[in-house]
């Protein structure tokens, strides 16, 4: 899907998926737990890939990925920390 926007009084188009892809790295990017993710986004899906040191960091991923408007996931994410015995 395209939309139109106005960058400083000028018209241009702007990909969604261009667009999801900028909002997720820069979110990833304030996160330190985020920052090994990397985000491919076609047709409004969303594959994360990278590490993570914990599930909940592979939750907060995934929010966030929802958040920003991905129309669906695929989690390639790996954890970086092996869960306790």
């Amino acid at each position: 899907m395209m939309q139109l926007v106005r960058d400083w009084y000028v018209a241009r188009e702007v990909d969604h998926d261009e667009s999801l892809t900028e909002t997720l790295m820069e979110w990833f990017s304030r996160r330190p737990s985020l920052r090994d993710v990397t985000v491919f986004v076609a047709d409004g899906v969303a594959t994360l890939r990278g590490s993570v040191p914990t599930n909940r960091d592979r939750a907060l991923a995934i929010e966030l990925a929802w958040d920003a408007g991905s129309d669906d996931i695929q989690d390639d994410l790996k954890l970086t920390r092996p869960l306790a015995a």
